[in-house]
């Protein structure tokens, strides 16, 4: 019975997830500016270059676009000689409360936006409970925000925002703690915000295998993030200038800096959301996808800027195809429901293909118990989609859909 209650709350809670850190920010930060506001330096959206602040211009308070800092205005430590990158040294949380951890480079529960973190599922058996969350590493905490965002249902607790640094240009961060411990209590902000960007604290260290937090997995919340920073490497993507204000520029597997027994212990857990481990999943890239194919992502215009996100009707501004370590084919940024969620196709479904199977020249209709989306790859740079209710034999022409470009 818990069980079967904790798969209808994975399905239930994804649109959260998604909620947090996938589409809604944006589209109501985009919206918002010009208009006036109340609070001064109060923060939405998905962190600087694609949040709002307010700020006073003029006689009057109004939302304007958070520009990305420079390397100079970061709240950090300071530097120090690099001569060997951080070693992971203690599990940021019990193994053994874990089911699942998901690759980097997947989707957000949304649809449509690269995962740049991994998604940390805890056991059905620990609903409810306060499961630790400890420093992988001697680290210092130099931002940090207190959050629920707009949209977010009314039995959604705020939640904390952890942003650390490592040295040597990696950061870690942590979405989704629902409860801090220790120093890191003293220093983070008090009063709920309406974004998970990071507010400057008191630098404040920790060292590795020092408690930091707490999870605990209920009925709007089913995994937490743990996400890390190389600034030294930057991602590939076909199109870069797609990606010019991106979070996912140098995003890289949290594990690969584990010790290798750890790393080991961990990567053996890597699966698809909410599932079991996977056997011979990859901790994943974060990439636009493979050239010459559907999969990945593909932009409304040649000029958009990645999670920059509008809406037109069904059709949103990115839209992301792909294969998830168990063979599900997730399809993000088209519905026809009006919600932000993935389109989900299982491999007994009948219209089942991996998106990177559909290449330039061919086509291809998916379908589910509710909508069915149809692709024809133009070229590697265009892409014609159509989405609508119903079979994929109810779909409108394509000349009533939208080309999409790399």
């Amino acid at each position: 019975m818990l069980a079967k209650r904790f798969t209808s709350i994975l399905v239930t809670a994804a649109a959260t997830i998604g909620l947090i850190f996938g589409a809604i920010p944006s589209v109501q930060a985009k919206s918002l500016v010009g208009t006036t506001c109340t609070k001064l330096g109060a923060i939405i959206g998905n962190g600087p270059g694609a949040s709002v602040v307010c700020k006073k211009k003029g006689t009057r308070n109004i939302w304007q676009v958070l520009p990305p800092k420079s390397s100079s205005q970061q709240n950090s430590p300071k530097a120090t000689p690099c001569t060997k990158l951080p070693e992971f040294t203690a599990d940021f949380i019990d193994p053994r409360y874990v089911r699942d951890v998901t690759p980097i480079g997947e989707q957000t529960g949304s649809g449509g936006v690269i995962a740049v973190r991994s998604y940390i599922h805890p056991k059905s058996e620990f609903l409810g409970k306060e499961l630790p969350i400890y420093a992988p590493v001697d680290m210092t905490l130099n931002s940090a925000n207190y959050y629920k965002v707009p949209g977010a249902s009314a039995s959604y607790q705020p939640e904390y925002s952890l942003y650390f640094d490592a040295g040597c240009g990696i950061s870690v961060k942590f979405f989704h703690i629902k409860g801090v411990v220790g120093k890191i209590a003293n220093v983070v902000p008090k009063e709920p915000m309406a974004s998970s960007a990071g507010q400057p604290v008191t630098l404040t260290p920790v060292k590795a295998g020092e408690q930091i937090g707490w999870y605990k997995l209920g009925e709007n919340s089913v995994a937490f993030d743990f996400w890390v920073d190389n600034e030294a490497q930057t991602n590939d993507f076909i199109v870069p200038s797609h990606f010019a204000t991106s979070n996912a520029l140098h995003s890289v597997c949290p594990y690969d800096f584990y010790t290798p027994a750890k790393k080991a212990e961990w990567l053996a857990r890597l699966g698809a959301p909410g599932s079991d481990p996977v056997p011979g999943t990859s901790c994943g890239v974060v990439t636009e996808g493979l050239s010459g194919t559907a999969d990945g992502m593909w932009f409304i215009s040649p000029d958009t800027q990645t999670d920059h996100l509008t809406l037109d009707g069904f059709y949103q501004s990115q839209i992301m195809l792909s294969t998830d370590p168990s063979g599900i084919v997730r399809i993000g940024g088209l519905n026809t429901s009006g919600s932000l969620s993935q389109m989900m196709v299982s491999q007994q479904a009948a219209t089942w293909a991996k998106p990177s199977d559909v290449i330039v020249g061919s086509s291809h209709c998916w379908s589910n118990d509710t909508q069915s989306v149809a692709v024809t790859v133009l070229s590697k740079t265009t892409m014609s989609v159509v989405v609508g209710a119903g079979s994929c034999s109810a779909l409108p022409s394509s000349s009533n859909g939208k080309t999409y470009y790399r």
